[in-house]
């Protein structure tokens, strides 16, 4: 430990990174079996809608390196009801919906959020305490969201059962963050959680673009406002949100 931070090698995270990727890689051909079977087993009920359950991992994008964050702590899980609308008879859809969302950013070197006495967000070194060492700190926030994609369909006869790919974009705003640190002391852990906003912009624009099968998408979306307030996040970074992961359409 050295200032606070903690040293990890350039091929221990290359390493880390590699291990984490296939643990998700199995995980993710664990759903798509499971959810297969779902699909044929069951009826799905004939809704205008979906309901759809995104479930990726957050990364930042010109963050300063004290800010780094870790692979598998850094999750999101999002749910939103999907509207559908067919374009005529054509390929495509427009898909409007309404949802929630939550991020979590895991910071890599025991490093915390802190509004300091000038008011202003900075990032701080946690060292070790009286109950422990740190074991994970985290930001957390949560969006209320409005998507709206534009999908095509390869099967204009069947869209449930079609290959298809979608291009959109949402808007957030930020309803709630905290940030969370845990300490290990024995068989126990410590949680300390700080609520503030801590200069994340209110207002979040991205877009967001997705391939899948039925029910069953992978997608990708960039932020294209910054995470923070402009020139108010620690060490003035802005940092732009990036993250993937898996949509499944519950109905």
């Amino acid at each position: 430990m050295a200032n606070g931070h903690k040293i990890v090698s350039l091929p221990g995270k290359f390493f880390k990174f590699v291990s984490d990727t296939m643990r998700l890689f199995i995980a993710a051909l664990a759903l798509l079996y499971s959810s297969s079977i779902y699909s044929q087993s069951a009826s799905s009920p004939d809704l205008p809608g979906a309901l759809r359950i995104q479930m990726g991992f957050n990364f930042l994008v010109d963050s300063p390196d004290s800010m780094d964050t870790g692979f598998w702590g850094s999750k999101a899980f999002n749910v939103q009801y999907i509207y559908s609308i067919r374009l005529g008879k054509s390929a495509f859809s427009l898909h409007p919906g309404f949802g929630i969302s939550t991020d979590k950013f895991s910071f890599d070197n025991n490093v915390t959020l802190v509004r300091n006495l000038n008011d202003k967000v900075s990032l701080e070194p946690l060292e070790r305490v009286d109950f422990g060492d740190v074991k994970k700190t985290k930001l957390a926030a949560t969006y209320l969201e409005i998507p709206l994609e534009l999908r095509f369909h390869a099967n204009k006869k069947n869209f449930k059962k079609s290959f298809k790919v979608a291009v959109g974009g949402k808007l957030g705003i930020l309803i709630s963050s905290h940030t969370k640190i845990k300490y290990e002391k024995l068989d126990e852990g410590i949680k300390l959680k700080t609520k503030d906003n801590f200069e994340l912009n209110r207002f979040r624009y991205g877009l967001e673009g997705s391939i899948g099968f039925a029910g069953i998408s992978v997608y990708y979306y960039y932020g294209l406002n910054s995470l923070f307030e402009k020139g108010q996040g620690p060490e003035s970074t802005e940092a732009f949100q990036t993250q993937v992961g898996l949509a499944i359409s519950v109905f």
